[in-house]
């Protein structure tokens, strides 16, 4: 396809046939018929072959194909000793799978409240940080009020999460492209059985979370959308890292306390859309439940059982954005996946680099990659585990790179 396009640039005659051949090629990859690359073939071989239309789809070849070739070079394929059970991370993923499949979820839970009960003697600094002082999983509303507690929610509903999904667990596994991936899968899994924190703590990330640059190629025209934008941070933590000549920034908080926030952080940057509004799946109002400063915890709700804060704009970035996004993150405190949703035309046209938090609700973590795939199955996927530096750690928040 890269000859074929040099040859193009030289002045060569390319037939129509050539360019059926290109994008067959494409189409190989599982790029969704909406990607621009599709539509700019087809004003070429209908005789549109202007300087820029042919710009225009070399600059989307090149960057589709330095996310290709960074995520091969990023791969490791899963090994036959998973099959067998024989080693490493395959073996261990093998018996958590074979251990869910053969239990039932009454079990499930039952052994990981015996777990919870040697935390309780062996780690009780530990254990009442991740009871007294967390009582579980806000956003869903699961509790873990301890050993002898009323509400124990949160154990029921991990392991019935696992159970349940079992199936999806290991095709996940075998679609995630990385061995660091992998072991992350696997450490998030045996934490959710054991409260053991040290395996996830080895593999978390500690720095540029969000902006890897292991995973994701850069460019100088990015147009970076930050949904739960929270205090500007990622978007100083981009600029930092990777980018001081991107081409706009979108950001997006619900909260009046995050919007003044972030106009002070970014108040040196140009080309910054700060905007107080939601992303979801539709055009509506809903409410902001929590303060009306800058938080981690607030969410939206449409239910009209809660008084709300305040009224916010939802929106659809679809509607809301005029240009073609080239990386979006996502962190919108449990309207994570309605958010991918009202995205669909951007990702299928546009096959933006995503960075997708997936740690608000438990199922969440088959849910969201399940949903990059669904939208566009060519999308190469990460799994990883931030960890902020100073805070200390209850349980492992996780995140979906996909490129």
């Amino acid at each position: 396809m890269d000859e074929l396009l040099g040859a193009y640039e030289e002045g060569a005659d390319i037939s129509s046939g050539n360019w059926e051949e290109m994008a067959s090629a494409l189409h190989a990859f599982e790029l969704p018929d909406e990607n621009i690359m599709f539509g700019l073939i087809e004003k070429i071989r209908d005789g549109d072959n202007t300087n820029d239309v042919f710009n225009e789809l070399r600059k989307y070849f090149d960057r589709f194909f330095d996310a290709q070739t960074s995520a091969a070079a990023a791969s490791s394929k899963i090994s036959e000793d998973y099959r067998n059970c024989k080693y490493g991370s395959d073996s261990e993923f093998s018996l958590y799978i074979e251990m869910i499949r053969s239990t039932s979820v009454r079990d499930i839970a039952a052994g990981i409240y015996d777990r919870l009960r040697s935390v309780s003697r062996e780690n009780p600094e530990y254990y009442k940080l991740i009871t007294e002082y967390s009582r579980g999983w806000y956003h869903e509303g699961l509790l873990l009020d301890g050993i002898g507690g009323e509400n124990n929610s949160l154990i029921i509903n991990r392991a019935a999460t696992l159970k349940d999904n079992v199936d999806r667990i290991e095709r996940l596994y075998e679609n995630l492209s990385d061995a660091i991936s992998r072991r992350s899968l696997n450490a998030i899994i045996n934490f959710w059985l054991t409260w053991d924190n040290s395996d996830w703590l080895k593999i978390a990330i500690r720095s540029n979370d969000v902006v890897d640059t292991a995973v994701y190629p850069f460019y100088d025209d990015e147009v970076f959308v930050d949904c739960g934008s929270y205090i500007g941070d990622t978007v100083m933590q981009y600029v930092n890292t990777v980018n001081k000549d991107f081409a706009r920034v979108y950001t997006y908080d619900i909260s009046g306390g995050s919007i003044k926030e972030i106009k002070k952080t970014l108040a040196s940057l140009p080309n910054v859309d700060i905007r107080h509004k939601g992303t979801g799946d539709a055009n509506c109002e809903m409410n902001l439940v929590g303060v009306d400063q800058a938080w981690h915890g607030n969410q939206l709700s449409s239910s009209n059982g809660v008084v709300p804060v305040e009224k916010v704009s939802v929106v659809r970035l679809d509607d809301d954005i005029k240009e073609p996004i080239s990386f979006l993150k996502i962190d919108c405190e449990g309207m994570d996946k309605e958010t991918l949703r009202g995205a669909h035309g951007q990702i299928c046209k546009y096959h933006p680099k995503l960075h997708v938090d997936s740690y608000h609700k438990l199922a969440d973590l088959v849910n969201v990659p399940t949903l990059i795939r669904e939208i566009d199955p060519s999308y190469t996927l990460y799994l990883r585990i931030p960890l902020n530096e100073g805070v200390q750690p209850r349980f492992p928040s996780l995140a979906y790179m996909a490129v």
